[in-house]
């Protein structure tokens, strides 16, 4: 496994189950979610609610069959919540192409919401949007995709990856504690703002808290998420 630069969680977010004593237990109770767990199933529900499954089913299939591709290419399958695979090889030219083609669907059709394609295909154009080389065209659409979030027309929680991915590729503190760096066989995460109220803000956005997102990372990556803080490295000057 090659993780020679930013770690970027890439797979819908799904919590583990609690626990129970005894089969016996298991059986008679059902696991009960935390607190933080029901609000999110509650928000994403009323996201789809507000919005729909989605008009367009050909577009949608496209951009579920994008992330597919996506997520292979890093060593996904479909199915499974950890690595699997080997990185492609010409990982950087799937990105390209996949990004191409997000290009053509935005300048057609607008950004792909919630009510237009379903919540699965809207956040798998945002994947796309975080892996993509083009941090300009990523940057500059941010402004319309916060104005989307805000508005409920797409989901919160895939955006504020792209967000603090292009806050970490600026040397910035990052929002949301979503981007981490390979570090002498470990995680370790970028330096935040504010990181007294790091859970309250991921909440906001439909993200878990730190604790939960950091055993997701252990589990999917299969490397221990470390306590070290690290800087972000502001692009050297033209």
């Amino acid at each position: 496994m090659s993780l020679r630069a930013v770690l970027l969680l890439s797979l819908a977010f799904c919590a583990p189950a609690s626990p129970l004593a005894t089969a016996q237990e298991a059986q008679q109770q059902p696991a009960v979610q935390p607190a933080w767990q029901q609000d999110m199933a509650r928000r994403h529900e009323a996201l789809i609610q507000q919005n729909g499954p989605g008009t367009d089913t050909v577009l949608r299939d496209q951009l579920l069959a994008m992330k597919q591709q996506d997520q292979e290419a890093r060593g996904f399958r479909a199915g499974s919540t950890g690595l699997q695979g080997q990185i492609a090889t010409n990982l950087a030219s799937i990105d390209q192409d996949l990004t191409d083609q997000l290009k053509q669907i935005f300048y057609a059709k607008g950004w792909p919401t919630i009510r237009l394609v379903g919540i699965d295909a809207s956040n798998a154009a945002m994947l796309i949007l975080t892996h993509t080389p083009d941090h300009a065209w990523q940057r500059s659409i941010l402004p319309q995709l916060e104005t989307l979030a805000d508005s409920g027309k797409i989901d919160g929680s895939t955006l504020a990856l792209v967000v603090d991915k292009e806050l970490v590729a600026t040397g910035q503190l990052q929002r949301y504690g979503s981007q981490f760096k390979f570090v002498n066989g470990a995680m370790a995460m970028y330096a935040v703002e504010d990181p007294a109220s790091l859970d309250q803000r991921r909440a906001q956005v439909l993200l878990p808290p730190m604790d939960v997102y950091r055993d997701m990372l252990e589990h999917i990556y299969h490397l221990k998420a470390s306590n070290q803080i690290v800087s972000a490295t502001p692009p050297a000057a033209k």
